[in-house]
């Protein structure tokens, strides 16, 4: 146990060190012919300005928030589960866009036949007919079933 925890920490001061001897010191000057020149290392007699790293990239802290999270699950043991559950509501939530979209579809529908009382209508072999005033109020009597049934 103290093996694996030193192990652990002696890695981890390794790695600190190697990040915080990789921001060298960078300087700009200008040399006496007027050419402006970059180096690591302080020059000697000369005025030089102290270049100072970059910031880091910004990280949003929700992603950042969301990676520390699954790398705990992952340590904890619960991560399979959870990834079942959140596959679970993300199939749920997409089963309720399709319902939506369904009523959606059907209500338009619903308002076509309702407000166009000798429209054609396109048969799925491709002929155009027009609608007797019986298909049509029987086709307006099935979405409004349909709608009751499917769309609360």
């Amino acid at each position: 146990m103290f093996i694996q925890h030193f192990q652990k920490s002696f890695v981890f001061f390794a790695l600190l060190l190697m990040a915080t001897s990789s921001f060298a010191d960078a300087y700009k000057w200008v040399d006496t012919e007027g050419e402006t020149n970059y180096t690591q290392q302080d020059p000697v007699n000369i005025p030089a300005e102290r270049i100072e790293p970059p910031p880091p990239p910004a990280l949003d802290p929700a992603i950042a928030q969301h990676e520390i999270d699954i790398l705990i699950e992952k340590q904890d043991g619960s991560y399979d589960e959870k990834e079942k559950e959140r596959q679970r509501v993300a199939s749920k939530a997409a089963e309720q866009e399709q319902k939506e979209e369904y009523c959606r579809a059907n209500r338009h529908n619903l308002q076509l036949f309702q407000d166009n009382p000798g429209d054609r209508v396109v048969a799925p072999d491709g002929t155009v007919t027009r609608l007797t005033e019986e298909n049509r109020q029987q086709k307006i009597t099935d979405i409004q079933k349909n709608i009751a049934e499917h769309c609360q």
